[in-house]
């Protein structure tokens, strides 16, 4: 009886420790300092360009805009290229820890894994091959093809069995081979080179409303499902 019950205890799944509250308080506060160096930089992005913008003139055009001078710039030009950049800065940073967190390799990030590659060949495929020249029509071509060499690579490093090192040695060998791919057709077609390299590069000179509109929706989407399978 007492050997069943000393193994039963042993057996039994240890609940985690308590955060001390230190280290609670740190985070806190770490947390806030970070949100405060985001609102100090999104500030200064609205504020710093080939015009620059009194932070007076910044309060006033974002809460009593009156769609005169200054105003234009802020919230035509300064605002949507701020929320742009905030918006892709969040999807970067979400799918580098989901990425980290569902391959627990602390290296893990698109480029490794061959999820960039995928993107790029499906894009410069859709340029070269099917004509398409619609930048909307890259996202859709783009996601199939990262979509796609994610599962093969998962696949290559052994579906269930697979290792942190597996899963890279995979998506390397998949990258290399796509990549492969993307320069001979970039050779052979001068066009699908060009276009290929303004989507690669990308920039915020022109985003606007209607920008920030049509790619909103797919990052929160990302996002929400990324907290949906966060784990501790």
């Amino acid at each position: 009886m007492l050997v069943e019950s000393s193994s039963r205890t042993s057996a039994e799944p240890v609940p985690p420790a308590p955060t001390p509250p230190r280290r609670t308080a740190l985070r806190a506060a770490g947390l806030a300092a970070a949100v405060a160096v985001l609102l100090l930089v999104c500030v200064l992005s609205i504020m710093i360009g080939a015009k620059p913008v009194p932070l007076a003139d910044v309060w006033h055009g974002l809460f009593h805009s009156t769609g005169a001078g200054n105003d234009i710039v802020i919230r035509d030009v300064r605002v949507p290229r701020t929320l742009l950049g905030l918006l892709v800065g969040l999807a970067l940073g979400l799918s580098g820890a989901v990425m980290q967190g569902l391959t627990r390799n602390p290296l893990a990030e698109p480029g490794l894994l061959g999820v960039n590659a995928g993107a790029a060949a499906a894009v410069v495929s859709a340029i070269s091959f099917l004509g398409v020249t619609d930048a909307d029509a890259y996202v859709w071509f783009a996601f199939a093809g990262a979509a796609v060499v994610s599962v093969a690579v998962y696949v290559l490093g052994g579906s269930r069995s697979a290792t942190p090192v597996r899963l890279a040695l995979a998506g390397t060998a998949a990258t290399a081979a796509l990549y492969g791919y993307v320069n001979a057709v970039q050779l052979l077609d001068s066009a699908a080179l060009d276009r290929l390299r303004f989507w690669t590069v990308g920039s915020l000179a022109s985003a606007n409303t209607d920008t920030v509109v049509r790619v909103a929706p797919f990052i929160l989407v990302g996002a929400v499902l990324a907290l949906l399978i966060a784990r501790p």
